[in-house]
């Protein structure tokens, strides 16, 4: 006797494509920065990365005469119980290499004083 129902949820379970994936917005990574994800390289920089939340990865940015940065995101559980990636957004400043400062410029409301 077959069990169809128990075969599709098996097949749901052993597929890839059907993990919940998270968003992560790259902010502050302009174009001229190459960008690796779990040692694959980027094709172009998106603007958001839509990522398996059930496992950590890493994000690895480059660029030519800078230092390069990795930045790890860790897989923890959410309050609702499910699986989310920390942070949950990523920005980075690539430093020049052989500069001893590094320069940071925040940008804020005008209306403050």
């Amino acid at each position: 006797m077959r069990k169809p129902a128990a075969w599709l949820v098996l097949c749901m379970a052993l597929t890839p494509g059907c993990a919940a994936k998270q968003p992560i917005p790259l902010d502050c990574v302009t174009q001229e920065v190459v960008v690796y994800v779990d040692g694959e390289l980027l094709a172009k920089n998106p603007d958001v990365l839509e990522l398996r939340a059930d496992e950590p990865h890493k994000l690895y940015f480059k660029r030519p005469g800078h230092e390069p940065q990795l930045v790890v995101l860790d897989s923890t559980t959410g309050p609702d119980g499910k699986p989310q990636l920390s942070p949950a957004n990523v920005c980075v400043a690539l430093k020049p290499i052989g500069l001893e400062r590094e320069l940071t410029i925040e940008a804020g409301d005008d209306d403050k004083p």
